[in-house]
């Protein structure tokens, strides 16, 4: 006991015997848990719609602004070009091929148009003359 009464730290044994006691107060049959409120703000609710939405829009914008300009101005065709596009036909190929198992035809129509404008970059790219 440095600066007076209470100030020492309590023991392992102290210590686990108050963790006890809380989790014996939790687990208690009675013991009703807290109701959460069902209604949200509406500033919560325009965020949350205003993401719902920008989850849809966003890759379609930006496939839509992408595609032409990467077409219009192409890098040249390099390891980096090729890594960077690769893994994006790759992956909507797949994806693709699992919606049309899945039925889906809006995705499998979404991930050939994300490949294609994948394969559209790099043969641009490969027809660019190299200088």
């Amino acid at each position: 006991m440095a600066w007076g009464l209470g100030t020492e730290a309590p023991t392992a044994a102290e210590v686990q015997e108050n963790i006890r006691q809380q989790i014996d107060l939790m687990c208690k049959p009675g013991t009703q848990a807290p109701a959460t409120a069902g209604t949200e703000t509406p500033t919560a609710r325009r965020l949350s719609r205003f993401f719902r939405r920008y989850e849809l829009v966003s890759p379609v914008a930006w496939m839509v602004i992408s595609v032409p300009w990467r077409v219009r101005h192409p890098r040249r065709l390099t390891v980096l070009a090729i890594a960077m596009e690769a893994p994006n036909v790759v992956y909507s190929v797949l994806r693709a091929a699992r919606a049309v198992q899945r039925r889906r035809p809006r995705m499998a129509a979404g991930s050939a148009l994300v490949a294609a404008g994948s394969v559209a970059r790099l043969r641009a790219a490969s027809a660019e003359p190299l200088r």
